[in-house]
């Protein structure tokens, strides 16, 4: 065979390779999916992703035609769960429900098992929310700025309680705390449920847990809610300030969760969940689970719009968790 016969023959078979390629995807496209869907949630039951995820599965499995099932895979912090969705095959037949979470851990972790953006296929957005300062109702707090002096008169005398080492609570008022140049005491505990608990002990004197986990103890009046971290007032609890209004500058965090699946999700499976999100999100079957929680949809434009909010929220938190000193605490 010479040379021009070999370039003949090894293009061709390129070719017929790219082709098969793409008529496979297309196909797998067209007959997904055959089977129950397996998706995992990082972290315990009732958290914020997990109330999205259980929201989406309900609805997404009889428009697709199969069983969307929940696995919840907690443990530090969100990485064990994370770590398995990157393991799993791309078929579309193992997806994740990540959160703002995802991207924070790479930061915090000495040796992090994954890239937060380049080992994980963005799908969509789904929900989201902020997170609030809030302190017990028998508080003599009334507003942020009264925190603030007490913190400032007696470094470290407060106590405030995370959902974890790393987590967004810890998160958040570290950031507070590194704006306000105060001091308090962090007690992690295992689950975003359990700051409020503490709260309401006794055990700590304030937090920040996700407003969906707080809500219904802002409502019956066990916390009192000073300020939340979106950028415009809660529709939920319109007479709180944000922290802009409360304490300028302030900043602005969003508890966002999303789909995704692992690295190499073939582009048809990526656009074909991402359009059922997207439907299922503007035919308003989402609303009700997602108001009882005192969250907000969040829509992305499309899988490329997402997967670059992704990247830009990780570089936005490596910054900020270089500029407090929280890079590399965990792992």
């Amino acid at each position: 065979m010479n040379r021009r016969q070999w370039l003949a023959t090894t293009g061709a078979a390129a070719l017929g390779a790219l082709v098969s390629r793409s008529g496979f995807a297309a196909a797998t496209a067209a007959n997904y999916p055959s089977r129950p869907i397996r998706l995992i949630v990082p972290f315990i039951a009732g958290t914020a992703p997990d109330t999205a995820a259980r929201s989406l599965a309900a609805e997404l499995g009889p428009m697709l035609g199969q069983a969307v099932v929940v696995e919840n895979i907690g443990g530090a912090g969100g990485i064990i769960g994370a770590r398995a969705l990157k393991r799993a095959e791309p078929d579309g037949y193992t997806l994740g429900m990540l959160a703002n979470q995802h991207v924070i851990n790479v930061h915090l972790y000495r040796d992090p098992p994954y890239d937060a953006v380049k080992d994980f296929t963005a799908i969509s957005t789904v929900s989201g929310g902020p997170v609030v300062l809030a302190v017990p109702a028998s508080s003599p707090y009334k507003t942020a700025r009264d925190l603030i002096d007490a913190m400032k008169k007696k470094p470290g005398a407060l106590n405030y309680g995370s959902g974890g080492k790393g987590s967004v609570a810890h998160l958040a008022v570290e950031s507070l705390l590194h704006q306000t140049q105060t001091d308090a005491v962090h007690i992690p505990y295992k689950g975003a449920s359990e700051i409020v608990t503490a709260m309401i002990s006794g055990q700590t004197q304030f937090g920040m847990p996700v407003l969906s986990t707080a809500a219904p103890f802002l409502r019956n009046g066990q916390l009192r809610p000073l300020a939340v971290s979106s950028a415009a007032r809660s529709i939920y609890f319109p007479e709180v300030p944000t922290l802009a209004e409360a304490l300028p500058p302030g900043f602005v965090l969003d508890n966002w969760s999303g789909l995704f699946a692992p690295a190499g999700l073939p582009a048809g499976l990526t656009r074909r969940l991402f359009e059922a999100v997207s439907t299922l999100q503007a035919s308003g079957k989402l609303d009700a689970s997602v108001k009882a929680n005192a969250g907000e949809l969040r829509k992305s434009e499309s899988p490329a719009q997402f997967s670059q909010m992704v990247a830009a929220e990780n570089a936005r938190y490596g910054k900020l968790i270089g500029e407090i000193g929280m890079r590399g605490e965990a792992g």
